[in-house]
């Protein structure tokens, strides 16, 4: 099953949430003191987390210092119900909704656009921009800032399409090229696809979550997808290496500084935090785990400004200081934090942190 699809929310335990009231989902030990506190940079620290039970993305600021009930001061309303990503620019500050979910307005075959808010930061309770037409969309998506490219894959095999000039899409707009992912799984029946992507731009490395157990990696990515889009030609790839012996891998974030990889394994209740990460092959090297979640962990984001990894787990956003070194159960990690919505009880799993706006 996708999880972008839908994740299932216990009601009783949202009801003691929203009275404070104690709960498995949130801690009832000694509330954590805030840190690290805010170094290195004066930039703000603001939040996107999709929710499809009020059908909007919710905008937290001062992010990395919430903890414990949080109010979201800007809603941007998706009328979806899907969990897909959530993709931000600070450069163009556009944000990009690539739904999971049939738009009927749009009419067939187009079915789950790709919404758009451009100028994103200050479009409080307003509705997208734009909506790209999309035909079979995942809700699955990842951003290449430095040419400005976004990629799409499809939720019926691993077709990924290629959206140049990507802050300027329209409803007009089509992909210049596809990309089909050749990624060997034996641990899923039937066509690997994309359950994830993660494309460090740095690198143009693109690492790819699978629904079975690997995590597929894609050297050049980024070089290769381009001269494919400029030409107009749509290509196989196959993956340059694999990262094996994972369970329902999903959710990932990348810190380029430490090349660490975190995947997060929703089988297992855990992330899994993989060293040397851009040259990683094989089953080994899975001893350093973050574990314990509640119900996810769902879509991650990385804040690389403040050195925080910030982890979906419906219906709270966990906040880990110093993931590299971070490991065992959630709950007990020195300085960790939990926040949840005032108002609502998030449900979903798209994530995106801005240090800029």
């Amino acid at each position: 099953m996708n999880p972008k699809l839908g994740i299932a929310v216990t009601c009783a335990c949202v009801a003691l949430l929203m009275a404070g009231g104690g709960c498995s989902k949130k801690s009832t030990g000694v509330t954590p003191t805030p840190a690290p506190t805010v170094t290195g940079s004066a930039a703000p620290d603001t939040l996107y987390v999709q929710d499809n039970g009020s059908k909007t993305v919710r905008v937290y600021r001062g992010a990395s210092l919430l903890n414990g009930a949080a109010n979201a001061v800007e809603t941007l309303p998706t009328s979806d119900v899907s969990n897909p990503d959530v993709i931000y620019s600070p450069v163009f500050d556009v944000l990009w909704y690539p739904s999971a979910y049939p738009n009927a307005t749009l009419g067939p075959p187009v079915s789950t656009p790709v919404k758009l808010w451009t100028a994103a930061s200050t479009k409080n309770n307003m509705n997208p921009d734009q909506q790209v037409p999309y035909s079979n969309g995942a809700g699955t998506a990842t951003y290449d800032s430095v040419n400005d490219v976004l990629y799409v894959a499809n939720v019926n095999g691993p077709t990924v399409q290629i959206y140049k000039n990507a802050h300027l899409l329209t409803g007009a707009s089509l992909p210049s090229a596809n990309i089909t992912l050749i990624i060997t799984d034996s641990g899923i029946s039937g066509t690997p696809r994309p359950q994830e992507m993660l494309l460090d731009p740095g690198s143009g490395r693109l690492f790819v979550s699978d629904e079975g157990s690997v995590v597929a990696v894609f050297d050049n990515f980024a070089a290769t997808a381009l001269s494919a889009a400029n030409s107009g030609t749509s290509i196989s790839l196959p993956a340059s290496r694999e990262i094996l012996g994972l369970s329902s891998p999903d959710g990932l974030a990348y810190s380029p500084a430490n090349d660490i990889l975190f995947v997060g394994e929703i089988s297992r209740r855990q992330i899994d935090v993989i060293h040397n990460a851009s040259t990683f092959s094989g089953p080994q090297g899975h001893s350093q785990t973050i574990t314990n979640f509640s119900t996810g962990p769902g879509g991650m984001a990385y804040d690389a400004v403040r050195d925080l990894l910030f982890v979906y787990d419906p219906i709270a956003i966990n906040v880990i200081p110093n993931p590299e070194t971070a490991s065992g159960a959630f709950a007990n990690i020195p300085n960790r934090r939990q926040f949840f919505d005032t108002l609502v009880p998030l449900s979903g799993f798209g994530i995106a942190v801005d240090a800029t706006h």
